[in-house]
């Protein structure tokens, strides 16, 4: 797993540099759940998806563990994929960038087109879709935090400072409704992933 620039493919391709996965209930729509994948940090406003990358959400329904092994959970059932890819960007420039745009497969098979930067965004049979730069939402004083593991002693004197204001991402935001996953599961564990071909780039996951 690679996360904000800890690993060296990662360093490598920022494209594909997943700086954080989200993944909770819809403050909006009862029974729908929001899965969110951000990638390329210090996004330009007109950044654009890379169109040699799959972007793609695995989830697994979760089960309580009556083992006594340490691990809470209990991973099972089929795996759900959500797949997303995108087009290279077309000649010209709209109001934010590049145009492009980006088709999303969802776990029932159909798919769901969107362009990127729109606010409205793409929807289908109980799933919505969005993608575009967005502000970070990571909150981190990322100097003091360098100057705490430098010298062990505490070292965050603003409770305010956020280092990543005002910086952008690359944001891939699905919002699902319960309904067109698979099974009763209540609990999922998630991971995300940037693939290029066969070989896996970044990955991050989160239980929910």
């Amino acid at each position: 797993m690679s996360h904000h620039i800890s690993g060296p493919r990662a360093a490598a391709e920022p494209i594909a540099d997943i700086t954080d996965l989200y993944a909770f209930p819809s403050p909006e729509h009862l029974g729908r759940l929001v899965l969110v994948l951000n990638t390329l940090p210090f996004a330009p406003p007109s950044a654009t998806f890379c169109d040699g990358l799959i972007y793609r959400f695995r989830l697994r329904p979760l089960t309580a563990n009556a083992r006594q092994d340490g691990a809470p959970f209990a991973a099972g059932g089929e795996e759900i994929v959500i797949d997303c890819v995108f087009s290279a960007p077309a000649d010209g420039h709209g109001a934010n960038g590049p145009e492009q745009g980006g088709t999303c497969v969802t776990p029932t098979g159909e798919t769901v087109s969107m362009r990127v930067n729109d606010e409205h965004g793409g929807k289908a049979h109980g799933v919505r879709v969005f993608a575009g730069p967005r502000w970070d939402p990571f909150i981190m004083d990322a100097p003091a935090a360098l100057k705490t593991i430098a010298t062990g002693e505490l070292a965050f004197t603003d409770p305010a400072a956020i280092y990543l204001d005002g910086k952008n991402v690359l944001s891939l935001v699905v919002e699902v409704d319960r309904a067109v996953l698979p099974g009763d599961a209540e609990l999922f564990g998630v991971v995300a992933e940037t693939d290029r071909k066969s070989t896996r780039l970044n990955s991050s996951h989160i239980t929910i």
